[in-house]
């Protein structure tokens, strides 16, 4: 289902209400809902529910009065090593900004960012939108690999690697923390409509990061 071809957070607002509206119908055959930027996939199976038959149901979904869910997403606190070997980008990404690495870090960490929606690789969250001076444009030439953890920005958005992954974003620092386990019964930390922001943490605090740890991070900024 294609809605309004831009990247806006009313537009992405519209697919999640739609999104929940189906959801609370539980139909027969829908299997998933895959929410994009700006649109929204409908799994099915045919052999519960026919294309025209499911398309006619979501036409009356769509024109029928439903009051709109509540969308109340989470925010996830991420701690982030910002610069040196951690993030090789932010020099190159101060200078094109126009600004100072450590103005960077600041605009990274003095907000949070709306997750638009997760996917490309497992768990990758798209999350927007950056303040102007960053809205840079993806690296000419992309790396073979990027490193699990990364924190990278393009484009007006941001974004943490889940996996090791080629990829033509600029690194700005990394995260010692899982974003996207395959081994839980949620393996994604976020979803669409959650937001994240950035915690800057030094390179020592990063050396010494364990599960125990997490837990303790977890217990002061994401409970």
């Amino acid at each position: 289902m294609q809605f309004e071809n831009v990247i806006s957070l009313e537009v992405n607002r519209a697919v999640q209400s739609f999104a929940a509206v189906i959801e609370r119908q539980h139909l027969t055959g829908v299997s998933q809902l895959i929410i994009a930027f700006n649109s929204l996939a409908v799994c099915y199976d045919p052999l519960k529910i026919s294309y025209s038959e499911l398309v006619h149901t979501l036409q009356s979904l769509e024109s029928s009065e439903f009051a709109i869910p509540s969308l109340q997403g989470r925010t996830l606190h991420v701690p982030v090593v910002f610069g040196d070997e951690f993030g090789p980008d932010l020099n190159d990404v101060a200078r094109q900004s126009g600004l100072s690495p450590e103005d960077v870090v600041q605009r990274m960490t003095s907000r949070s960012y709306y997750v638009y929606m997760v996917g490309f690789i497992d768990g990758l969250p798209y999350c927007g939108d950056l303040d102007e001076p960053l809205r840079l444009p993806r690296r000419p030439n992309p790396r073979i690999k990027v490193s699990k953890g990364s924190v990278a920005i393009s484009g007006g958005q941001t974004t943490v690697y889940t996996v090791d992954t080629p990829g033509g974003w600029h690194l700005l620092g990394w995260t010692p923390m899982k974003l996207f386990d395959a081994a839980l019964s949620q393996p994604c930390a976020l979803a669409a409509g959650d937001e994240v922001r950035y915690i800057s943490i030094t390179e020592e605090e990063s050396k010494h990061w364990d599960e125990h740890r997490q837990r303790e991070w977890d217990r002061q900024w994401n409970g």
